[in-house]
């Protein structure tokens, strides 16, 4: 007769072992969905664990990249919200004429100078920035030049009139009517040889020369000149011409005033 063996019960090593081979050999050790974060090891999982664009905005925390997880360069306009960027975010001084669109940039786009730290100023300008072409005609003033800063060198030669030097003058026939002048001249014939002369603006602290001379081509004689302050008139000069005798006598003259 064969004597029967009495089987013995498993133990727990044993089960354990017996699971890790049904493991291993491709068994099903977890239903889906049973593993949560308190099973994964914290920081176990890697970039290439996760499949490329799986990851989404809803699925990151509130403020949770920042600009040192961002690689430089990297954002571009696609990635910013319209009107996401304002002045506060752009550093002074920092844009220049490249980075503005010709035309995008209005009066409007600017804060007025009535708001605190409103309008442009220089630190807001990078430095040659602005060039003829921002400039319009006859936009800049003389407020806003500073006192000094223009020399010959920004001078077109000969681009400056009379007027803008302080220098008048006057070419006056001898019957007292005016040939030629710097404009604005009237003139008085008083009497034989003595005239007055209004260059219709204040001239009493300028210096006066007289000479004898006719507008054109002429004779030019000479006579004895005079020339001083108008009594009376502060806007004209009081002339008088004379012969070599000293007689009173008419006659043409070119007279130059420098204020």
């Amino acid at each position: 007769m064969f004597a029967l063996r009495r089987l013995r019960k498993p133990t727990h090593g044993t089960v354990v072992a017996y699971l890790a081979l049904f493991v291993a050999l491709g068994g099903t050790a977890y239903a889906a969905n049973t593993i949560g974060s308190a099973d994964i090891i914290d920081e176990s999982i890697l970039s290439a664990d996760i499949k490329d664009g799986e990851v989404k905005g809803s699925e990151l925390k509130k403020n949770a990249v920042n600009s040192a997880k961002l690689e430089d360069g990297s954002v571009a306009t696609i990635d910013l919200a319209p009107d996401a960027v304002d002045g506060a975010h752009v550093l002074d001084g920092s844009l220049t004429g490249a980075d503005v669109s010709d035309g995008t940039l209005g009066s409007s786009d600017i804060m007025d100078d009535t708001f605190p730290g409103g309008g442009l100023g220089a630190s807001d300008i990078a430095t040659n920035a602005i060039g003829q072409p921002e400039i319009a005609t006859d936009g800049v003033g003389a407020t806003e030049i500073a006192d000094d800063s223009i020399d010959a060198g920004e001078i077109v030669d000969f681009g400056l009139s009379n007027q803008d030097v302080g220098v008048l003058f006057a070419q006056i026939n001898l019957d007292g009517t005016v040939a030629n002048s710097s404009g604005g001249v009237t003139t008085v014939k008083i009497g034989a040889g003595v005239y007055e002369v209004d260059f219709g603006r204040t001239i009493s602290s300028c210096a006066f020369v007289a000479t004898q001379g006719e507008a054109g081509a002429g004779g030019a004689g000479g006579a004895i000149m005079g020339v001083t302050d108008r009594a009376g008139n502060s806007e004209a000069v009081f002339v008088t011409t004379r012969t070599n005798a000293n007689a009173l006598s008419d006659h043409a003259f070119q007279l130059v005033v420098v204020c």
